[in-house]
């Protein structure tokens, strides 16, 4: 067929509502992993810290353009978009676990340290360098890879409200209260990183590589219908990063030898 999907299809046709589900996903998790959260709040978790100075102050956001600017622009084309969204998101995870132990295992959590202070402000700024340079630009990269000629607007549509929609308003609403809770900054950044650390799995079983493919190649990857396909999807993922491509390309070759032996017979 050819055309735009209608909205039906999108909902109904399971070809086409699974990748969106998956793209939604994507976006919905780069947000409620704290990005907005930092940049929206970082001040204040710096200021309940006792972490004050121009350091704290720009090398966040500074970090997070140079990330964004590397991963953008030489390494998504050479690691490819699957292994920096693994990555990165691990390395997101890592940072503010590692923050958040920090903060809390401190003697004053409302005024570190000098030296605990500066490790948490290089953990935060590892984590939005980490972030710039992989789920920054690479979520947005990859639904827009991903998705069916027929349904993309559509789609990246959707992805985008669930982006900006539920898993903007949510971070923006937990974040101060979980800040001038019990939880604290250090709690803050802890949630966050456990939050990152659930996702990674996510990454590594249902986000296959679309570096160097074209679209006829990357949307038999998401051809699943049923638990059963999906299952094949996941293992097509654990194995090559390839999701339905591997089953899509052993169905494939079937046919072609298939084929062959018929012509030999003929002969």
């Amino acid at each position: 067929q050819t055309g735009s999907a209608t909205w039906a299809e999108v909902f109904t046709n399971p070809y086409f509502r699974n990748v969106v589900v998956l793209g939604c996903f994507v976006q919905f998790f780069q947000i409620i992993t704290g990005i907005n959260a930092m940049v929206s709040f970082g001040g204040t978790l710096f200021e309940r810290l006792g972490v004050t100075g121009l350091l704290s102050a720009l090398a966040p956001a500074l970090f997070f353009l140079l990330g964004n600017t590397i991963g953008g622009f030489f390494l998504v084309d050479r690691l490819g978009r699957r292994s920096l969204l693994i990555w990165g998101m691990a390395a997101m995870s890592l940072t503010m676990i590692v923050g958040g132990a920090v903060a809390l295992s401190a003697d004053d959590p409302d005024h570190l340290s000098e030296a605990a202070g500066y490790t948490v402000i290089a953990m935060v700024v590892g984590y939005m360098f980490s972030f710039g340079i992989s789920w920054g630009f690479g979520a947005w990269l990859y639904i827009s890879e991903i998705m069916p000629l027929r349904v993309r607007g559509k789609a990246v549509g959707l992805c985008t409200g669930m982006n900006w929609g539920p898993a903007n308003v949510i971070s923006a609403f937990i974040t101060p209260v979980m800040i001038a809770g019990p939880m604290g900054p250090g709690g803050t950044l802890l949630f966050f990183g456990l939050v990152s650390a659930a996702v990674v799995p996510f990454a590594v079983l249902c986000l296959p590589e679309t570096k160097g493919r074209s679209l006829e190649e990357i949307t038999p990857m998401f051809r699943f219908a049923s638990c059963t396909d999906f299952r094949s999807f996941v293992r097509g993922n654990l194995r090559a990063g390839v999701g339905m491509g591997s089953d899509a390309g052993v169905a494939s070759k079937g046919k072609l030898d298939l084929m062959g032996a018929r012509n030999s017979n003929l002969d």
